[in-house]
């Protein structure tokens, strides 16, 4: 009898090992799956970045070249104060001032990193530089926001000045989109030119237009490493 106890208790022992072992071996495929389909959704993720940042890139370097072509307008119309100016510089100055009008901005898209952040994916992200980096760009790109405040502020205080000192309508009659005569009244924008409030207008924008471009640089340096350790991975 107590021999038919003893195999009795040995052969339970061994069913609740093997049982205690088939559980273990389950749980340890589960954490393989969830391994898995965490790293797969890691590639798509990384995938997704890697685009929007590419698109990014895109653009910045498209509105850079309007950057520039503003800035060189700017320039143009910095070199032309001096206390006398030739009335055959009327027409010419008001297509400068025109040109000069537009603030080119870059709106970046943050659709899959905004949704990362909500998400908590960010944090899930197994490249700590890939983070540290994107942590930077949000913080430089809250900066640039601003200095992007600051040019549209610089436009509207020119366009306000010259509704009150100069002609707007001989500015906008240089425009192709405007299909009217410049202004019949006895008044152009050659004045201006000696007008030292006009030119520290002229100064600040032009001064946060180099600003800007600064920023774009470093924006493009940023997004060059993003891509790469987004590539990576």
């Amino acid at each position: 009898m107590e021999n038919k106890t003893g195999k009795y208790f040995k052969y339970a022992i061994g069913e609740i090992i093997l049982v205690v072992i088939g559980i273990l071996i389950a749980l340890q495929i589960n954490n393989w799956n969830e391994a898995r389909l965490e790293g797969i959704q890691e590639q798509i993720t990384l995938a997704n970045l890697n685009e929007e940042f590419q698109d990014n890139l895109k653009d910045l370097d498209s509105i850079n070249l309007d950057l520039l072509k503003v800035t060189h307008k700017m320039e143009l119309l910095f070199s032309m104060f001096k206390e006398e100016n030739s009335t055959d510089n009327i027409k010419s100055l008001d297509s400068v001032i025109g040109s000069i009008l537009t603030s080119p901005t870059w709106k970046p898209s943050e659709f899959v990193l905004n949704d990362l952040k909500s998400s908590g994916g960010l944090s899930k992200l197994k490249s700590n530089r890939l983070k540290k980096l994107l942590f930077q760009w949000t913080r430089f790109f809250n900066q640039m926001k601003e200095t992007e405040e600051q040019m549209e502020e610089t436009s509207k205080d020119i366009i306000d000045f010259l509704k009150v000192n100069g002609s707007l309508r001989n500015v906008d009659a240089t425009a192709k989109t405007f299909n009217y005569e410049p202004s019949r009244l006895s008044i152009n924008n050659l004045g201006l030119l000696q007008n030292p409030e006009f030119e520290n207008h002229i100064d600040d924008k032009l001064f946060v237009l180099h600003e800007t471009k600064a920023q774009f640089a470093i924006s493009k340096q940023l997004i060059s490493k993003i891509l790469e350790e987004t590539s990576a991975e």
